[in-house]
């Protein structure tokens, strides 16, 4: 993964070198203490340059408000290197994505399980009755009819384009545009690059996506809870709702209104199985 700016293109997360090359081999953060929010965590982590140059403004249009306006916890998303490995999760013992895709990963959850499309269930609870329990992770809000209010979300709005005549669009699979200048979007994508060594030999053209971020309307289009401490805290009074429900689990990035990565997420979801098995077990035994 790269950043582009101002027609360079730079590792992210920020490599050591970089740092050591434009910042020099001594700073100091500028900011000390407990931070109170995004922006003053993230000068407690990294030179005030790597931040306005790769961090504000990509935040800012990722969340559309101030730096300042986000909860300080985000920045845990962040790291700076001493070292220059280009991987994202540099501790991970395993990268990469699927091979068949996630798409396939899905279908092979889902076999033998009945799938109903276009089917709302919050419009008529009545049309699934559960044997056991009710597994949702749609928005926890939208579960309570908004009953405290309504949490904030971010989704994006991505175009895809077929370029015929072009083997290769961009240096890297996902290139982030950080900079406002460098236009809405805040990465740009190129499938082909993706895809495993060798298998993509005779594909003619190449397929980019960029996506733009924005605050939907439509709970169908949520993808990102909104970092900041007021919903944080309606969350939280919604989450209390959630476990005086015997019947249901509400989980999920938007269920538990947390922004877990894909790895976080199959994780999550194989903790939280592993839980109901064991409790269907101790049910049964009684």
């Amino acid at each position: 993964m790269v950043s582009h700016v101002r027609g360079s293109y730079e590792n992210w997360p920020i490599a050591g070198s970089y740092i050591r090359r434009v910042i020099g081999e001594k700073w100091t953060p500028e900011f000390s203490g407990k931070p109170m929010n995004f922006e003053q965590a993230a000068l407690s982590l990294m030179p005030r340059k790597v931040y306005e140059t790769f961090v504000k403004e990509y935040n800012e249009k990722q969340w559309g408000v101030s730096a300042t306006e986000l909860s300080a916890e985000l920045c845990k998303r962040f790291e700076v290197r001493e070292n220059d490995d280009p991987r994202l999760m540099p501790h991970h013992k395993y990268q990469g994505i699927p091979v068949d895709g996630y798409a396939n990963m899905m279908k092979r959850m889902l076999d033998g399980i009945p799938v109903w499309l276009n089917c709302d269930y919050l419009q008529d609870r009545s049309l699934v009755k559960p044997t056991k329990m009710t597994i949702f992770t749609g928005p926890i809000d939208e579960f309570f009819n908004h009953s405290l209010g309504w949490l904030k979300y971010r989704g994006q709005r991505r175009t895809t384009e077929f370029l015929p005549n072009v083997d290769r669009y961009q240096v890297a699979g996902q290139v982030n545009e950080p900079l406002h200048e460098g236009g809405p979007h805040i990465r740009t994508l190129e499938w082909k690059q993706m895809l495993p060594p060798g298998s993509v030999n005779s594909a003619k053209g190449t397929v980019i996506t960029r996506e733009v971020p924005f605050t939907p309307d439509h709970p169908q289009d949520y993808e990102y809870p909104f970092p900041d401490e007021a919903n944080k805290r309606l969350y939280q009074a919604y989450r209390a709702q959630a476990e005086e429900v015997g019947d249901v689990l509400i989980c999920g990035r938007l269920g538990e209104y947390k922004y877990f990565d894909m790895d976080h997420s199959i994780a999550r979801a194989i903790v939280l199985s592993k839980r109901l098995a064991e409790s269907d077990k101790i049910r049964e035994a009684a």
